[in-house]
C-alpha cells in the first residue's frame, strides 16, 4: 500500500507506540488522523470516532490505560466497543491492533485485559486484513514503575519477582512493525503476531542494566509485598481498580507463567536491547530530572 498516499487513523497517537506509528506514516507521505485527548478526538466520543474513521484506508488501534478509572475493565469494554463500531461503520480493510502476549493466557491477566477485550470485539467484524501485535513486557514499564525516582535512592522496588526472565520490548520497535504492517503492499501478517524484543531479562538483570546506564551500577533490586505496592500506587493517585489490574499482572508474572506462547524466532525478535533503551531513553530522562531538582 506504500506506492501511493493513504489515510490512516492512529489511536493513541501521542503515546509511546502510537507516536512512532504516526510519525513514520507521516514521513512516508500518508495522511494521519490522530486520535487522542491531546488532539481533541476522544474515545469517549463515539460520533467523533465514526467521523475520524470515515473514508480511512486503515487504522492502528489500541486501548489506553486509564489509571483513574473507577472500573477499569468496564471502561476498557466501552472503549473497545466504540472502536469496533467505528471500524465497522467505516468498513476498514486493514487494521493493526496493539495487544499483549499475556492475552493468550485467557484469564487473570490484569492489565492485559483491555487488549483481550479489543481482540474479542474485532473478532466479530469482517476485516479482510488484520493483525493483533502482542508485545511482551514493555521496557517503558520501568519508567511507569517509577524507576527514575527510585534509582536516586539506590534501590529499585516493585512487586515483580526478581528471578523470572521475560521478553522485554521497546515501544518504538512495536511502532515500526505496526507502521510496516499498515503500509505493506501485499498484506502478509498472521492474525496474531507476538513481538518479544531483543531478548529476555529478569528484573535483577534489568536493574543492573538500567543502573549502569545512569551511573549507578550498584543499584539494588527489591521485590516488595503487594500491600506495599498498593499503598504506594494509591498515594500516587491511581484508582483501586487500576491497581488491582497491575497487581493481578504481577501475580501471573510471579507465578512463573510465560506470557509468550512462541519460541523466539527471527519474526518475533525486534532489534532494541534493554541496554540501548537504557542509554537512549532512561539516562537522558534521569539526568534531566535529577539535574533540575534542587
Amino acid at each position: 500500500m506504500h506506492e501511493h498516499s493513504f489515510t490512516y487513523v492512529v489511536v493513541g497517537a501521542t503515546g509511546a507506540v502510537g507516536k512512532v506509528v504516526a510519525d513514520l506514516l507521516s514521513r512516508q507521505g500518508h495522511q494521519v488522523r490522530p486520535v487522542s485527548r491531546r488532539t481533541g478526538i476522544s474515545l469517549d466520543d463515539p460520533a467523533a470516532m465514526v467521523e475520524a474513521f470515515h473514508g480511512a484506508d486503515g487504522a492502528f488501534l489500541m486501548i489506553p490505560f486509564d489509571q483513574h478509572a473507577h472500573d477499569l475493565h468496564r471502561r476498557e469494554e466501552a472503549m473497545a466497543a466504540t472502536l469496533a463500531h467505528a471500524v465497522e461503520k467505516a468498513a476498514l480493510r486493514r487494521v493493526v491492533l496493539l495487544s499483549g502476549t499475556s492475552v493468550r493466557i485467557g484469564t487473570n491477566i490484569g492489565s492485559g485485559t483491555g487488549a483481550a477485550i479489543a481482540e474479542r470485539h474485532l473478532d466479530g467484524l469482517d476485516i479482510p486484513e488484520r493483525v493483533y501485535l502482542r508485545g511482551g513486557f514493555f521496557m517503558e514499564n520501568h519508567l511507569n514503575l517509577s524507576f527514575v525516582d527510585q534509582a536516586a535512592t539506590g534501590l529499585y522496588a516493585t512487586p515483580f519477582r526478581p528471578d523470572f526472565a521475560t521478553p522485554m520490548i521497546a515501544a518504538a520497535d512495536i511502532g515500526r512493525v505496526a507502521a510496516d504492517a499498515l503500509t505493506e503492499s501485499t498484506f502478509t501478517q498472521p492474525r496474531v503476531r507476538e513481538l518479544l524484543g531483543a531478548q529476555d531479562y529478569t528484573m535483577v538483570e534489568a536493574t543492573r542494566i538500567l543502573g549502569t546506564a545512569i551511573g549507578r551500577p550498584d543499584l539494588r533490586y527489591l521485590q516488595i509485598p503487594f500491600e506495599m505496592a498498593q499503598r504506594d500506587m494509591l498515594a500516587a493517585g491511581m484508582s483501586a481498580s487500576f491497581i488491582d489490574a497491575v497487581l493481578e499482572t504481577a501475580r501471573t508474572f510471579n507465578d512463573g507463567i510465560p506470557w509468550a506462547g512462541e519460541a523466539r524466532s527471527e519474526s518475533n525478535t525486534t532489534p532494541t536491547t534493554l541496554t540501548e533503551f537504557a542509554n537512549q531513553i532512561v539516562r537522558p530522562l534521569y539526568e534531566r530530572v535529577h539535574t533540575t531538582r534542587p
